[in-house]
């Protein structure tokens, strides 16, 4: 019998498994498909070593990631981004900002905007943002009468931090916090050096101390018995039992394991959330064609991207590139693949323009129409306050962990932001009521 069955081998999974076998639990990870990782998966490519996306982590040393790693008795090495860059409405190549230094001499604002945006950023330091959570990031911006180059960054912050570039219904409150953060730490994103294989090799070699991750195990449904208590999984048809059960899946498949066992409120809840979507292209290239390291964003078609082996030179053969670029878009334009075509096209041609020599540099393309980037868009009406919590109410030992809870963050680190957060609700559940 296992202690803990987790159900989805993702990232969020394999760290929270991870934790829990540190503490000498027996730890099953049961993964539908035939490879671990989920979203944060490598692929390994003609010698270049390919992320799902874009996965670098916000905060660096200082993210909920690196806490993790830390306490299973490894430290990762992050490595800094250079600087980044914008491609602006004029046409003209502009230093994207990232620190303090870069506000002052950055030709996306003008010495007016400089002034105010500094000013806005002593404001920002000091929290208070609960407030604006139900605010959008457009309203925000209009109350504030911000304009010109400072609209133009707010926006394209709220598209890359909060991947959500649609101002209209990006919440305030979630993008100022995530930026107050940011403040504090000193540290905005940095990459895991040798990528995310390292650090999925990691999580797995611990579960396997005492338990086991299995990949090719889809879980029909999860074992509860007349309390409401979660009792294992069912397999192949065979129940597989455990201590607790915790589902590292997004929330909305919950109906689905649970067989019409979960109150109808909180399905509601689960059902409404809405994730964030997008295309995603990646080109190995043979040869160099810009040595920008650092985030690199298009205002028109809005969008971003880095060249991962030039922070990383691991990621990519010697003497050759590895570019990826993500493009956020609307959920409802998945339905058609006629216009997710044209976006793609759009996308490459707006690309082949900003670097010159790209399109003959071309070893290898992959183009990923992804209606699931990350589990939840931080709009207005899905704050963290409005999104499921760490333990399935009406249920005894079965929690949810995953980029779909009401951690706290933005795009990927929410999910990494539940790991510690579940770990401390099944730990807490697991004390004697006397204490």
């Amino acid at each position: 019998m296992y202690d803990t069955i987790i159900v989805g081998a993702g990232i969020t999974g394999l760290q929270l498994g991870a934790l829990l076998a540190a503490d000498g639990e027996k730890v099953l990870v049961c993964e539908k498909s035939s490879r671990v990782g989920g979203r944060a998966a490598v692929v390994e490519k003609e010698g270049f070593k390919v992320d799902y996306g874009i996965h670098v982590v916000r905060y660096g040393p200082h993210s909920a990631l690196a806490e993790t790693c830390r306490r299973i008795g490894h430290e990762v090495k992050f490595l800094p981004l250079g600087t980044s860059y914008v491609l602006d409405y004029d046409g003209k190549t502009k230093v994207f900002p990232t620190g303090p230094k870069a506000f002052l001499t950055s030709k996306l604002f003008s010495f007016g905007e400089r002034l105010k945006v500094l000013a806005m950023f002593s404001k920002i330091r000091k929290g208070g943002h609960e407030a604006l959570m139900q605010q959008s990031v457009a309203d925000w911006m209009a109350e504030h009468n911000i304009s010109g180059g400072l609209k133009r960054y707010f926006h394209l912050v709220s598209g890359s931090m909060l991947v959500c570039p649609f101002v209209e219904k990006a919440s305030a409150g979630e993008m100022l916090t995530n930026m107050k953060k940011v403040l504090e730490v000193g540290v905005s994103v940095m990459y895991p050096q040798g990528g995310w294989g390292p650090l999925i090799k990691l999580f797995t070699a611990k579960i396997n101390e005492r338990g086991e991750v299995r990949t090719g195990a889809a879980v029909e449904k999860i074992a509860v018995d007349g309390n409401k208590t979660a009792t294992g999984v069912y397999v192949g048809g065979e129940l597989i039992p455990a201590g607790k059960v915790v589902l590292s899946l997004p929330a909305l498949q919950l109906d689905r394991l649970l067989a019409g066992l979960v109150d109808e409120a909180y399905l509601q809840m689960c059902r409404r959330i809405r994730p964030t979507s997008g295309i995603v292209l990646d080109y190995g290239l043979s040869s160099p064609v810009s040595d920008m390291n650092g985030l690199i964003y298009l205002y028109e078609p809005m969008s971003f991207g880095m060249f991962t082996s030039n922070v990383d030179p691991s990621l990519a053969p010697e003497g050759k590139q590895l570019l990826t670029w993500l493009q956020p878009l609307p959920q409802e334009l998945f339905q058609d693949k006629a216009a997710l075509k044209a976006k793609e096209q759009e996308l490459e041609q707006a690309l082949f323009n900003f670097f010159p020599g790209l399109k003959q540099a071309i070893q290898w393309r992959r183009a990923l129409h992804l209606p699931l980037v990350d589990g939840v868009e931080v709009n207005i009406n899905q704050t963290a306050s409005q999104r499921p919590g760490f333990i399935v109410p009406g249920f005894n030992n079965l929690f949810l962990v995953g980029d779909s809870t009401g951690a706290p963050g933005a795009g990927g680190d929410v999910g990494h932001e539940s790991v510690p957060l579940c770990y401390c609700a099944i730990k807490e559940n697991a004390r004697p009521a006397a204490e």
